[in-house]
């Protein structure tokens, strides 16, 4: 997988959360490759292996993508290693948090609804969908045509992801914002990151950039085959990460082509464990 900047320089910076799926996020590089008509600045992947067997499959997928845009980053402290990555980037550009159970679905050109993005605007969001039943009610958009726009609220109750501003798979931000965010709260781990932006949402600067866009269709999804953070409980199929990094060491590799044929239903689906037929080294 090659990414190389052209000469006007993007500016979106892609940071990847990865733990034991090395196979997962091979698939999340190769769906970005195929459908982010976009070059990014740079694409980072925070990676945490607990085991010789899964670094071995990150040492393959390392092997299989190895652009120097590309930087891998083996984690020691979640906290230090996210913090000073990101305090690192100038605060002008933008940046998208991704875990490595996301695929991106569909193609889409981020050059148009990156233009639309002013400092009137806190996210743009990859993953909601007008059709999803989870995520009602809809808001009244004040754009509907070529991109969406709304008014993101506070809810009291849970939360759609309408009006769920701080996600860790899917949505883009002004780097200078992120960084204002990321100096006044603390984690240890992808779920206690997003718990803590979560919170920092009622701070007053927040709620006063209220606003939103997405395109008109979502382009990335979460595919939960697998829990591997001790963070709190989220749905998934319960598949051993173990076995399919086994599989992949084996020489198997998700079939992307059947993930990208998918429909979801929500911004977390199941689609479904594919494995192509044809082994690779």
């Amino acid at each position: 997988m090659s990414f190389t900047a052209p000469a006007a320089r993007p500016r979106l910076n892609i940071i990847i959360f990865s733990k034991n799926r090395a196979c997962q996020v091979e698939s999340l590089l190769r769906s970005i490759r195929d459908h982010l008509v976009y070059v990014p600045l740079t694409v980072t992947v925070l990676y945490r292996a607990t085991d010789k067997r899964f670094k071995a499959g990150y040492e393959k997928t390392i092997r299989r993508h190895p652009s120097p845009g590309i930087q891998w980053i083996e984690e020691t402290n979640f906290y230090r290693d996210l913090t000073s990555r990101v305090l690192a980037l100038p605060p002008e550009q933008l940046i998208i948090f991704l875990v490595d159970d996301n695929i991106v679905f569909k193609k889409i050109d981020l050059q148009f609804i990156i233009s639309q993005f002013t400092t009137e605007h806190l996210f743009i969001s990859l993953r909601a969908g007008r059709h999803y039943t989870k995520d009602v009610p809809v808001p009244d958009f004040d754009r509907r045509d070529e991109l969406l726009e709304w008014q993101w609220r506070i809810q009291r109750k849970a939360s759609t992801t309408w009006n769920y501003p701080f996600s860790v798979d899917g949505n883009i931000y002004h780097v200078g914002r992120m960084q204002q965010v990321m100096r006044h709260i603390r984690f240890v781990a992808p779920n206690s990151f997003e718990s803590a932006m979560h919170d920092y949402r009622k701070t007053r600067w927040v709620r006063k950039r209220n606003r939103a866009i997405a395109p008109v269709e979502p382009v990335i999804v979460n595919n939960p085959l697998n829990r591997v953070q001790t963070e709190g409980e989220t749905w998934h199929k319960q598949l051993d990460p173990a076995a399919i990094n086994e599989k992949y060491l084996a020489g198997l590799v998700l079939d992307n082509a059947k993930l990208y044929n998918c429909d979801p239903t929500d911004t977390h689906c199941d689609l479904g464990l594919h494995w192509s037929e044809k082994r690779e080294s």
